[in-house]
């Protein structure tokens, strides 16, 4: 099983894109799920190596599923500047035409904060270019950046948040859940925006969520 990532440059909006991968041996992949998954805000330190996005890319990994991050433009090896969650969607959809390229047909969207919202942005966009299986969205920024409830309605949806969340109103949050009406929620009362000691609970409410939908048929504990 590969443990560690691959980097490389793809071909973005604005220039190249830098693109971290697990569980893609060969130029092809045979498997026809894909995972990608998708930062909290650049301006505010967020990136692929968050440990959120990181603790998501090992449910992906130990799953068996090819497993697709990115650095939005401006952070890191990503050419661009920060383009307040427009040019992020364009950025997210270059990885899926990417990974379409490769094999992948069906995808799993998931994002954390700033990445969350964009990916409840990205998943109506991804209709002609692959199908969106799942949309996992963790302490979604809808107060900053609204995402639209009508496009997701087909897609199933899972969102989780702290109501001790202090970067993100729990009341948007609230709010946004309300009117989604998600197929599954883990609405905890602590571990703030960032899960600070409760990445092992966010690992399984994850865990259980994608397994009972039979995303997950290799994933281990």
């Amino acid at each position: 099983m590969q443990k560690q990532p691959e980097l490389n440059l793809i071909e973005g909006p604005v220039g190249p894109l830098e693109v971290a991968t697990l569980g893609i041996a060969s130029e092809m992949i045979s498997f026809p799920q894909g995972l990608l998954l998708l930062h909290p805000h650049p301006l505010h330190g967020g990136s692929m190596a968050n440990k959120i996005v990181t603790t998501l890319a090992r449910i992906g990994r130990d799953a068996g599923i090819p497993t697709f991050a990115l650095n939005f433009r401006g952070v890191g090896g990503s050419a661009g500047a920060f383009d307040h969650g427009r040019g992020e969607v364009d950025d997210a959809l270059a990885v899926v035409r990417y990974g379409c390229q490769l094999g992948i047909k069906e995808w799993m969207l998931a994002g954390f904060s700033f990445g969350a919202a964009i990916a409840g942005r990205l998943a109506p966009r991804v209709e002609g270019v692959g199908r969106v299986i799942d949309l996992l969205q963790v302490a979604p920024a809808v107060e900053n950046f609204p995402v639209a409830i009508e496009p997701l309605d087909d897609i199933p949806v899972g969102v989780l948040f702290n109501l001790d969340d202090d970067v993100v109103s729990p009341d948007a949050m609230q709010t946004y859940v309300d009117h989604l009406k998600p197929a599954w929620t883990a609405i905890h009362a602590t571990g703030g925006h960032f899960y600070h000691g409760e990445l092992a609970r966010l690992k399984m409410d994850v865990l259980n969520y994608w397994t009972s939908r039979g995303l997950l048929p290799n994933a281990s504990d």
